[in-house]
């Protein structure tokens, strides 16, 4: 396999699980060898320190900040960095950035460009509309020339919205490659409740707090929140409001989730939708139980038993409380049986997937060039 030059492509560096996996991505790569530039399109966000070292980084300037339509300018202003840098190919980590592709297509027709698919890539939509997405969606894609799915079960749900373009499978690089398990010893006398996610609606968290606020009528426990987003102060105040602040901590954003999962009983994810949600590997890895709604299809591959975790069909507060209590009565320590299940999703298996999918595209736009 021969040395790449590859760009990652992000907007900005927003606390998000695309642009983690993006970084630990980058880094096994530059560990192997290759060449990464990160253009940016705005030098903000979270994540900002989190760029790994021996990555190239390329900023916008002038910066286009997150907004409404700052997607569809994206593109046309990273096509004089990219023409500059020269990458073998463009890497683009999620949904949120296919805007960029059709911009760089017309600006850059030889360079390969590989999308992720991050999330479904269309929602349930009424019939009056769905024509015209799919529309979208079509132009989108026309200008990607690989698709990464996270898991065969994803794959097998977006192939009919794209048969015009290849989908490739690689792991989710949830785990960095020298990943150990946690050391847990006994479970703490209260009950502790994690969840993970950026406060907005796609992860629901007013339904964590909701469902906490069922629990803690017949049990004390305790609720954490990583995260932070638009929905901070709105969750705060529903906390308020259910009678849990002094049980809530909402720290934000934290770089390191070790001990926050070491000392967990069980993460709750009570997202609406989701493509590979980061968090549960990450928890089962440390050994400790998920409870979620059903939000992607993945999640029964990775809680097959009582002992991984629970699944919830309706994503009711009630029913979310009742799953948590069950969980709380299993094993606060697995044996290694919930670690197991996700050993192979290490940063270095990913990385290496990714190349030959790299590999892939390359072939095919050198085909197309032609």
């Amino acid at each position: 396999m021969t040395t790449k030059a590859i760009a990652i492509l992000i907007h900005d560096f927003n606390s998000g699980g695309t642009e983690a996996t993006a970084f630990r991505l980058a880094t096994a790569w530059i560990a192997l060898g290759h060449r990464v530039t990160i253009v940016a399109g705005a030098d903000r966000g979270a994540m900002r320190d989190r760029v790994p070292a021996g990555a190239d980084l390329r900023l916008l300037s002038p910066e286009i900040p997150r907004a409404a339509t700052s997607r569809l300018r994206l593109g046309a202003a990273m096509a004089p960095v990219l023409r500059e840098v020269a990458p073998d190919v463009a890497y683009i980590t999620g949904n949120f950035h296919f805007w960029i592709a059709p911009a760089l297509r017309r600006a850059l027709p030889g360079l390969p460009i590989v999308a992720k698919i991050s999330n479904p890539l269309l929602p349930d939509l009424p019939r009056v509309v769905s024509g015209i997405a799919q529309r979208t969606l079509r132009r989108l894609t026309d200008a990607i020339d690989v698709f990464v799915a996270m898991s065969p079960e994803l794959a097998t749900r977006d192939r009919p919205l794209i048969p015009h373009r290849p989908i490739r499978i690689a792991p989710e690089p949830n785990l960095a490659t020298d990943h150990h398990v946690l050391s847990r010893e006994a479970p703490p006398a209260i009950p502790h409740i994690l969840a993970i996610g950026r406060m907005e609606r796609q992860k629901n968290l007013a339904l964590a707090l909701r469902s906490f606020a069922v629990l803690r009528r017949d049990r004390p426990a305790t609720l954490t929140i990583l995260g932070d987003g638009p929905q901070r102060a709105r969750l705060e105040a529903l906390a308020r409001r259910l009678g849990i602040a002094a049980d809530v901590a909402m720290p934000g954003f934290v770089d390191d989730i070790a001990p926050h999962l070491a000392a967990a009983s069980l993460l709750l994810l009570t997202s609406r939708y989701e493509g590979f949600p980061a968090a549960p590997v990450e928890a089962l890895a440390a050994d400790v139980p998920v409870v979620a709604t059903d939000c992607s299809p993945v999640l029964r591959g990775l809680l097959p038993t009582p002992l991984h975790g629970t699944i919830v069909d309706h994503a009711t507060a009630p029913a979310l409380a009742a799953a948590m209590r069950a969980t709380l009565a299993q094993p606060f320590t697995s044996g290694g049986v919930r670690p197991h299940i996700v050993a192979g999703y290490t940063a270095d298996a990913s990385a290496r997937r990714y190349l030959e999918i790299f590999d892939e595209a390359i072939a095919l736009r050198s085909c197309v060039a032609r």
